[in-house]
């Protein structure tokens, strides 16, 4: 038996792969992201969300702001750094 090796790039629209799916599949997926309960919050009482924007506005002032930093906040976040 022959075997070949390929390495393939793909683009990949997240969007229309969302599109595509079926709504059981939809459902399957948001509970894979989703954390519900007790774990969706800090031990402060504060979401993720207040979390992240508050470290969000902390960032933003620090002169020069981290090139890596800028990049966590723009996929935690989908704010870019100004």
């Amino acid at each position: 038996m022959n075997s070949v090796t390929m390495t393939v790039d793909a683009e990949i629209d997240l969007d229309d792969l969302i599109g595509n799916l079926s709504p059981i599949s939809r459902e399957y997926l948001a509970g894979l992201l989703k954390v519900e309960g007790e774990a969706a919050r800090a031990p402060d009482g504060r979401t993720f969300e207040q979390i992240i924007e508050a470290a969000f506005n902390e960032v933003r002032t620090m002169s020069p702001v981290p090139p890596a930093l800028a990049d966590l906040f723009w996929v935690v976040h989908g704010r870019a750094m100004s």
